[in-house]
């Protein structure tokens, strides 16, 4: 057979080899496709059953191809190069950003080049949307309906109570929409409430061994000192070098969340079918006499805002197109209260008072009811 197979090969038209080079792929698998088909029709006509056609065949579909030689795994070797080069760049560069020098410094790079390329292309919508890409085939919410404000429209005032009830919590303030302030919120927290002053909770968070540790998000402050964090701010707390300031951040990052939860306790009042989101927003001030409204931007179903120390002006304002429907209210948030609002209704703003400290805590919170 492989005689007759040599002196066939012998016989190809030197044309056929010529004209091969200048097919297309399909043309090139169509004619490799017709040479089979001859070679199994002329083993069939030659005696052999087709399991002999087929085991003289197995070789070429083997997995194992060392047989091939030393070059195809030159490729794969290099292949294997490429991707430990790799590797070790991603790793360098994941160890190289935790050192905070290097990390300073490609947050500048980076602002300069986004400055830079504010002209040619407006990248803040972005920066201030929700979602970075908008996908034209989701149909999603509606969001708020004029029809919803109906909801808020016999919302006449912000009820203040103590001793709620989780099922009262749900059945009429959440189920409805309506604002609450729990006056108690913070009665059986204990030492973890008790922050005598700014300073010592500065250094609670100071020396704690995990959230010094960890960047915090959205970080906002009227001091302009540059590159500064949360952690700067509270370092200069501790040694008394803070006056008329306002700041606030959040703990965005797992591990600063969960040791952060050692500082304050879920309030009493929750019931466990609501959970709390992964991330936490901290307000802290000192003798600071501002008068614009900061938003509380917690992006959740429930807005929970505790005030630890001093006091917040609260402005609990609906979303439109609810505005001119439902009633925008003014509250203080004393020491100890908590404030629960939903999402759906109400955009929530505070203004620290003008007392010596303040601290405030907000967490966000989902239900399903």
């Amino acid at each position: 057979m492989k005689a007759q197979l040599e002196r066939d090969n012998q016989n190809v038209d030197a044309t056929e080899v010529m004209n091969f080079k200048k097919m297309t792929v399909q043309e090139k698998l169509d004619f490799i496709d017709d040479e089979i088909k001859k070679i199994y029709v002329f083993c069939a006509k030659s005696g052999y059953s087709s399991s002999q056609v087929e085991n003289f065949a197995r070789p070429f579909f083997q997995r194992n191809v060392h047989h091939l030689g030393p070059s195809i795994w030159v490729s794969g070797k290099a292949w294997k190069r490429r991707a430990v080069a790799l590797t070790t760049v991603l790793v360098a560069t994941v160890l190289l950003f935790r050192f905070d020098p290097a990390y300073r410094l490609a947050c500048a790079l980076s602002k300069q080049s986004a400055i830079q390329i504010l002209p040619v292309w407006d990248w803040t919508q972005i920066y201030t949307s929700r979602c970075w890409l908008q996908n034209p085939m989701f149909q999603g919410s509606p969001g708020l309906q004029l029809s919803d404000c109906e909801i808020c429209e016999g919302v006449d005032s912000v009820a203040r109570v103590n001793n709620l009830d989780p099922e009262q919590l749900i059945k009429w303030y959440i189920s409805r929409d309506a604002p609450v302030i729990v006056e108690d919120g913070t009665r059986d927290w204990g030492s973890a409430a008790n922050h005598s002053s700014l300073a010592s909770f500065a250094k609670t968070f100071i020396d704690d061994p995990v959230l010094p540790r960890y960047r915090s998000c959205q970080f906002a402050t009227n001091l302009r000192l540059k590159d500064m964090d949360h952690v700067d701010l509270l370092g200069q707390l501790v040694q008394g070098q803070m006056d008329k300031f306002y700041a606030q951040w959040e703990n965005c990052n797992a591990w600063a969340y969960k040791a952060f939860r050692q500082m304050f306790q879920r309030p009493y009042f929750l019931p466990s079918t609501i959970g709390l989101a992964s991330s936490s927003w901290v307000f802290v001030s000192a003798n600071y006499s501002g008068k614009m409204f900061k938003p509380v931007e917690i992006q959740h179903d429930l807005v929970i805002f505790m005030q630890l120390r001093g006091a917040s002006q609260i402005r609990l304002e609906p979303w439109q197109p609810c505005t001119s429907i439902c009633t925008t209210f003014h509250e203080t948030l004393s020491e100890g209260s908590i404030l629960v609002a939903t999402d759906f209704l109400w955009k929530i703003d505070y203004i620290p008072s003008h007392d010596a400290e303040n601290i405030a805590i907000a967490i966000g919170g989902s239900f399903d009811y």
